[in-house]
């Protein structure tokens, strides 16, 4: 389907670019422009004469520029909203890693099953030294 369209899509500009081609060439001679009364004040009035092929491509590129443009910009913005999305996503993925201690604790099957007369020690002085603290406060 997709390259049915595209084929579409090149025959249909070349059709359009044979048929300008065509008008141009039909159309290939010079013509007068003037300048509207309102501007006379700035540009004067020059008498001016310009090729119609040339007048149609400056509109063409201006046209086209203006539509390249907006095509950009539709397409940065779009990008920026994906790019922010895919922040906002990590970020809550990494404050989920963050707070798994908390909502996922170890289970106790991965706790010694006899416990520690060392670890039993050192805690049972460090209680100690943290009453002794708390005394001579």
């Amino acid at each position: 389907m997709r390259v049915a369209a595209a084929a579409a899509l090149v025959v249909s500009l070349v059709v359009v670019g044979i048929g300008i081609g065509l008008f141009l060439v039909a159309n290939s001679g010079w013509i007068a422009v003037s300048v509207p009364p309102w501007l006379t004040g700035i540009f004067g009035n020059p008498s001016l004469e310009l090729w119609l092929p040339a007048l149609i491509a400056g509109w063409l590129v201006s046209v086209l520029t203006l539509a390249a443009l907006l095509g950009w910009s539709m397409y940065y913005v779009w990008r920026r909203r994906q790019y922010e999305s895919l922040i906002g996503r990590l970020e809550r993925e990494l404050t989920e890693l963050r707070n798994l201690p908390f909502t996922a604790p170890a289970p106790l099957e991965d706790l010694p099953e006899e416990p520690s007369t060392e670890t039993a020690a050192i805690l049972a002085f460090a209680e100690l030294d943290t009453r002794r603290a708390k005394a001579a406060e």
